[in-house]
């Protein structure tokens, strides 16, 4: 569904050559959360904090809002494009943000939601498949307006079986209501606080999706905060 930033205005696009690449939060006017792997390209090398600016304020991902440079990034030194673990990241753009109805920070949750918790997510990741009559492929289509979408903290995928979560990823969504490329980096949010970092999901976005955990990372984000 079409979300108004003011649903979410602590949601930012972060981009690079003029294009949305992922999502984000914002901690504080001048720093943002958001994943890992979204400075790294498929072959493993790492961007720079040169090459990223931030859009903040507009449910638009290529217009309205504020740009706002990227000067510092901190991805968690664990962290392996292979395998998407300790897929958490600290930013900090170049100028504090103006905060209005349209920007607004969000606080870190301090523990996980129990499962069957409601959760939601936003982005501009893909929303939905477009058949092509021509060569019969199909393809994902790509929204400009913010996306919202209303998850369930997850016990079991959508086959009904019984995931062994560990603590440091959380698990939400479902067949039909699920984040996809696109929204990678972007919040899931429990009663109006960050408690995880869209990370990967599979492949046709067509099931349960993981977030990094905000509360297993808590300690790592605000020691991150501090030195960059």
């Amino acid at each position: 569904m079409f979300f108004e930033i003011e649903q979410a205005p602590w949601q930012v696009s972060l981009q690079t050559q003029g294009h949305h690449i992922c999502g984000g939060s914002i901690y504080s006017k001048d720093i943002v959360i958001t994943a890992a792997h979204c400075f790294f390209t498929e072959d493993g090398q790492q961007l720079l904090a040169e090459d990223f600016i931030v859009r903040a304020g507009s449910a638009m991902k290529n217009s309205g809002g504020t740009l706002v440079k990227v000067v510092a990034i901190q991805t968690h030194e664990m962290f392996k494009i292979t395998n998407f673990k300790y897929d958490i990241a600290v930013m900090r753009i170049s100028e504090a943000l103006e905060l209005t109805n349209k920007v607004q920070t969000i606080p870190l949750a301090e523990k996980n939601p129990a499962r069957g918790t409601p959760a939601f997510s936003s982005g501009w990741g893909f929303s939905s498949l477009e058949f092509n009559h021509v060569d019969g492929s199909v393809e994902f289509v790509s929204p400009v307006n913010l996306q919202g979408v209303r998850l369930q903290i997850n016990s079991a995928d959508y086959n009904g079986m019984v995931l062994k979560i560990p603590k440091d990823v959380i698990s939400a969504g479902s067949f039909e209501q699920t984040t996809c490329m696109g929204d990678s980096g972007g919040p899931l949010v429990v009663n109006q606080q960050l408690v995880g970092v869209v990370s990967s999901g599979p492949e046709w976005c067509d099931g349960d999706a993981d977030f990094t955990s905000v509360p297993y990372f808590r300690e790592w984000i605000l020691n991150t905060i501090e030195s960059i």
